[in-house]
């Protein structure tokens, strides 16, 4: 693929290990829960969170709310399904979620020595769905506490550009910015749905991460990405054939 100009990766779960700094974030926020509210049945309140950030992410893909306004609403929507409506206490427990999982963030292994190889020959930049303001729980403070800023060209954030993956237009703004065709440019992503979808509609060439063990798993011909690379330290050979 000598022909590329530029290479763009997704940001979660790609880079880095968004997954399990979530969980540690939810964790700290329960805790903290439980601490000012010892009377919430604990169980029924996770239930509740999970119906919430369901209906959440529903409304999100809709595109009816930004990612900022998701993070905002989680806990003030949880309490008041809960009989327990407090704004304060809403504000507090999403705080503490977003500075425990910012705290947890990590860089995967094959993540720096990756993109030092790939800036030597391509336009290096992140397309990644999040909120791009500067609380805790945004996609700028994620790559500030990564180090992540030197390392690439450019960042392309959906809650700046105003579409969300897998929509191709988040794609097509960052290329038409950037000035490369789609035929001349990689992503790279972790998502089927999200990642490889929005990368094939836009015209790229779909690179998929599957760190996982096992048979790479897609849903349909949407999904179906040009390469597949088990991790991420084999990207620049691989692209460069």
């Amino acid at each position: 693929m000598n022909h590329l100009r530029a290479v763009f990766l997704d940001l979660d779960n790609t880079l880095c290990n968004s997954r399990s700094a979530w969980r540690a974030g939810v964790d700290a926020a329960f805790e903290l829960l439980a601490a000012r509210r010892p009377e919430l049945d604990r169980e029924r309140a996770l239930q509740q969170w999970h119906a919430v950030n369901e209906h959440l992410a529903g409304r999100l893909a809709a595109g009816e709310l930004r990612m900022s306004q998701v993070r905002d609403r989680r806990f003030r929507v949880l309490l008041k399904r809960l009989d327990a409506e407090d704004d304060d206490l809403a504000d507090e427990l999403n705080d503490a979620l977003a500075h425990v999982r910012l705290s947890n963030m990590l860089v995967f292994d094959d993540v720096l020595p990756t993109l030092h190889a790939l800036r030597c020959r391509y336009h290096v930049g992140i397309i990644t769905n999040g909120a791009g303001d500067e609380h805790d729980d945004s996609q700028w403070s994620v790559l500030r506490h990564l180090g992540l800023l030197d390392l690439v060209d450019s960042v392309w954030i959906s809650d700046e550009i105003g579409f969300r993956k897998p929509d191709p237009r988040l794609f097509e703004g960052a290329l038409d910015e950037v000035g490369v065709d789609p035929a001349e440019t990689a992503y790279v992503g972790d998502s089927p749905a999200n990642d490889v979808a929005g990368a094939n509609a836009a015209g790229l060439t779909s690179v998929l991460l599957w760190r996982a063990t096992g048979e790479v798993q897609v849903e349909g011909p949407t999904q179906r990405p040009t390469i597949v690379v088990r991790s991420l330290d084999r990207l620049p050979a691989t692209l460069s054939r």
